[in-house]
């Protein structure tokens, strides 16, 4: 059960947004997750979340990313970079791509993610910021550069009130 909520977890932060190079540059990266130990916990998509955590370990700035040494956490290599107050892109890589996620950093340890799908927005917005959805891959959109991205990320948001969450993590005491 527990590896089937890792993998659910990971497969979350695994489309709809992406590019095929890094929008979020080693320049743009922000750090506003402390090193600590954490628990994740994955939603399922009605917003209900899973009964207990489903990782649980270390996590640690190295370079311009996070990452953990314990096994199958489920946000390696992940940047993020500040698109309003306490609001981040989060841009990880996946096989030959870097998709695109949004993350809430409270000051309580706390953080929260969402995956948004490029399927809800309207076409007049895509358009607006020349954003196409990839053929044969419904809900997926390929973006170029960094404007289009926090534009498109900030529209979505304006669109869909407040999302879903598919996850948070926890600030917790070591074991």
């Amino acid at each position: 059960m527990a590896r089937f909520g890792i993998v659910l977890a990971a497969l979350i932060l695994s489309g709809c947004f992406y590019s095929e190079r890094p929008l979020i540059t080693r320049r743009a990266a922000e750090f506003p997750i402390a090193d600590g130990f954490y628990t994740h916990t994955p939603y399922l998509t009605d917003g209900t979340p899973f009964d207990q955590p489903m990782w649980r370990g270390e996590i640690r700035r190295r370079g311009v990313s996070y990452y953990s040494e314990v096994v199958d956490f489920p946000h390696e290599n992940v940047r993020l970079r500040e698109l309003s107050r306490g609001i981040y892109v989060a841009m990880k890589p996946d096989d030959d791509n870097w998709v695109y996620g949004l993350a809430w950093v409270y000051p309580n340890g706390i953080i929260t993610y969402h995956q948004p799908s490029c399927a809800e927005l309207a076409q007049s917005v895509l358009d607006d910021y020349d954003v196409t959805q990839t053929e044969g891959e419904a809900g997926y959109c390929r973006v170029n550069d960094w404007d289009r991205l926090s534009g498109i990320m900030l529209s979505y948001l304006e669109a869909v009130g407040e999302p879903r969450i598919d996850g948070v993590y926890r600030l917790v005491e070591a074991d």
